[in-house]
């Protein structure tokens, strides 16, 4: 089997999440793809180790693990 296509999009996935989070931290402005909503950068949830990107609307929700 040849897997090269799903390694390169998960590779572009990953890059693309990357660089989006990056923005986010420098305190850049970002808008959802879907609902062109403002994304918003999360580390303070109530969950211990773990932080958010999200749109108001839910289309974009990406859990991120933090690590000390």
């Amino acid at each position: 089997m040849d897997f090269s296509n799903l390694n390169k999009k998960a590779s572009d996935s990953f890059h693309k999440q990357r660089n989006m989070l990056k923005q986010l931290a420098q305190g850049k402005t970002l808008k959802c793809e879907k609902c062109n909503g403002v994304l918003t950068l999360d580390l303070a949830t109530s969950e211990s180790g773990k932080g958010m990107v999200k749109c108001k609307q839910g289309c974009t929700d990406i859990v991120l693990e933090l690590s000390a």
